[in-house]
């Protein structure tokens, strides 16, 4: 199906780790002629975790209303859709990408409320997301105090290897491999076009070059974290930054947590690193 203004293709949802390069991958797709990818929405997870209750603790009230599955489906489709609609109409794009780095711990929500909706994770060493997230200052939106996950390196593991876990329990699946991609963060900065044109491939959009220099383009970028680096060219300082970054206490809180998914993914031979 070609998607058209009035007409336009199923959503493509992204997520990942915070710090994994989910940010790269949106301000890249928004420089595609036929994608918009604004800021993080936010309220996706929060719409699927409901989504998620209504279908279970409370499905049994709904159907003595006389609201069957097929309708709640039908009714957060429709809510997530109104809430992307504007952004995508706006930028005057035939498509619409969402952004929450959250949304990969309800990529088997999202599977059944877009079924046709391609599910992206963007994946990136976990040595060297910990190594990132323990420099950021984000607090907890209730209590403002600092994320857990920020001040200590074997939180930081295990929050990268619970994302990183959740994205995948859709390989689990037989009907979901055609709608799940995992993209990793190094392959896309060392070997950008053709770990790009696979992308577009897989999410059905044809190549277009002007994605490598989705840099030069003019956006709202105010309150991401990584509004300065999504900013330049591409670049792999960041690639193995763990070497001199991480500290062997760290590392061995990193091994405890994640050692084995690292090793699984093949960021590491085994443990002795």
């Amino acid at each position: 199906m070609t998607g058209t203004l009035e007409n336009p293709k199923p959503p493509i949802f992204l997520g990942g780790s915070g710090r994994s390069g989910t940010t790269l991958l949106r301000v890249i797709l928004d420089s595609h002629p036929n994608i918009a990818c604004g800021p993080e929405l936010k309220v996706t997870p929060i719409l699927a975790q409901l989504w998620h209750e209504f279908q279970t603790s409370h499905r049994q009230t709904l159907e003595n209303y006389h609201i069957t599955p097929l309708d709640t489906n039908d009714m957060f489709r429709g809510i997530i859709t109104r809430l992307l609609e504007g952004y995508r109409i706006a930028a005057g794009k035939a498509r619409i990408a969402e952004k929450s780095p959250n949304n990969v711990f309800y990529f088997q929500h999202l599977r059944v409320i877009f079924p046709g909706s391609p599910l992206i994770q963007v994946i990136r060493d976990g040595r060297d997301v910990v190594c990132s997230l323990l420099t950021m200052q984000w607090s907890d939106a209730v209590t403002g105090e600092p994320m857990d996950y920020t001040r200590d390196a074997g939180k930081a593991a295990a929050y990268w290897a619970s994302a990183v876990r959740a994205g995948r329990k859709l390989l689990e699946k037989d009907d979901s491999s055609s709608h799940y991609m995992e993209l990793r963060y190094e392959a896309l900065v060392t070997d950008p076009e053709p770990t790009l044109r696979s992308l577009f491939t897989f999410i059905g959009e044809p190549w277009h070059p002007e994605v490598l220099d989705y840099h030069r383009q003019k956006r709202d970028l105010a309150g991401e974290s990584s509004a300065e680096q999504v900013s330049r060219k591409l670049y792999t300082t960041a690639v193995s930054r763990w070497r001199k970054d991480l500290k062997p206490a760290d590392k061995a809180a990193v091994k405890d947590a994640a050692g084995d998914l690292l090793v699984e993914l093949g960021y590491a031979g085994n443990h002795d690193w």
